[in-house]
């Protein structure tokens, strides 16, 4: 079946948006932007927004710029911001320019902050409240709004006259208090809230350690500048545990199932490379044994072994550092303590794999001298693999 004819068959804009999405990104970008026309402008934009940021910048620059702009207008400032900061610079002013000036100017402002902050995830979309309205002035305010208007999130932020944050209000209050009390009479003044340059992952972390729904983002001045929902949070997660994932074995942390061959060929080569050339490194250090190896060929057979079961074991470490670092549990102290950890359990196993080893080294060829240098030499081994997997995780995370 042709992919386009059943896209565009009748009905097929009714399809959830993130279907849409995934049938988007399984095309070549310039038939999905054929198809993108063929749907009603905010079914094109709720797909557009539910795929990931490289895949619909690719989309949208296989677009006229008026089409372009057309959809990035119907979706959220911070989903549109996100698209338009990956579109290359002459693009990006095209379409900037066909949006509306006052859509223009927030995506503008949202472009300004780094992917990775609280200021580049947060959405601009919230309701704030002066703390001398009345709760019946608040649910008027709210009738008023339409559907785009209308934030997801549960609450409504108090401000004064400079748009400082004083509280929050949630919006049970507004059914269950009486609606002739004062905003300030049933705010919670005791608000947590993040700044713009926060890290999403310290972001990440406060709402998986609390349960928010959402969260305040303040701006350098100190005032409140968007909004973070949790619903924001779990795309953060998700992606921070797939860049991770992915940057342990060499490739991008952007890159996903249709990503183009040549946005995935630089990182994955220079990786390859780099195990090239420790590859010959060990095979260097083997070279110098070489005489050692003449006399006692019986070694070269074990040599795998010992190197896989290290392979082994430094991969058993490396995931769990990779892990803790992706829930940000590795800080201080406990950096140390996963070190000594590993260390441990580096001796513990190695010790046990190379009684195994050593043992059936003598049992083989029995020679009481094979046994104990190959055991050696795989705890060592064993050893130097967990150091390994606990040292270079956290130097590469210190040298992003």
């Amino acid at each position: 079946m042709n992919p386009n004819e059943d896209f565009a068959r009748p009905g097929a804009s009714a399809e959830h948006p993130a279907d849409l999405a995934d049938r988007l990104q399984s095309l070549p970008a310039s038939e999905g932007a054929a198809l993108l026309r063929t749907l009603p402008s905010a079914d094109a934009a709720r797909a557009l927004a539910e795929m990931d940021r490289a895949s619909a910048a690719a989309l949208a620059g296989e677009l006229s710029p008026a089409e372009a702009a057309s959809l990035l207008g119907a979706m959220p400032h911070d989903e549109a911001a996100d698209v338009a900061a990956l579109l290359d610079a002459d693009r990006r002013s095209e379409v900037l320019g066909k949006l509306g000036a006052p859509a223009a100017a927030r995506v503008a402002d949202l472009m300004r902050y780094p992917p990775d902050s609280a200021g580049g995830i947060m959405q601009d979309r919230f309701i704030a409240l002066p703390a001398d309205a009345t709760l019946a002035d608040c649910q008027e305010r709210l009738r008023q709004l339409t559907e785009e208007d209308m934030p997801s999130a549960a609450y409504l932020y108090v401000v004064d006259g400079d748009r400082r944050l004083l509280g929050v209000v949630a919006i049970r209050d507004l059914v269950f208090r009486k609606s002739d009390r004062l905003v300030r009479d049933v705010m919670n003044a005791t608000v947590r809230f993040v700044s713009v340059d926060d890290d999403r992952e310290t972001v990440a972390r406060l709402f998986a350690q609390y349960h928010y729904l959402a969260l305040p983002v303040m701006d350098r001045a100190g005032r409140l500048a968007g909004v973070v929902e949790a619903r924001q949070v779990i795309g953060i997660v998700q992606d921070e545990a797939t860049e991770d994932m992915q940057l342990m074995v060499g490739l991008s942390g952007e890159e996903r199932t249709f990503t183009p061959w040549r946005t995935s060929l630089v990182p994955r080569l220079t990786w390859l490379l780099v195990n090239l050339a420790t590859t010959f490194l060990a095979a260097a250090v083997v070279g110098m044994f070489e005489k050692t190896i003449e006399k006692w060929t019986v070694l070269a057979v074990f040599l795998p072994i010992v190197a896989g079961q290290g392979g082994n074991a430094g991969m058993q470490t490396l995931t769990v550092i990779i892990r803790g670092m992706a829930l940000g549990e590795l800080h201080g102290r406990a950096a140390w303590a996963a070190l000594g950890k590993e260390a441990t359990l580096g001796v513990l196993n190695g010790l046990a794999i190379g009684i195994v080893v050593g043992l059936a080294g003598w049992l083989w060829k029995g020679s009481l001298v094979l046994g104990v240098v190959v055991a050696v030499a795989m705890v060592l081994n064993m050893i130097a693999a967990a150091f390994s997997g606990v040292v270079i995780p956290a130097a590469l995370r210190m040298a992003r």
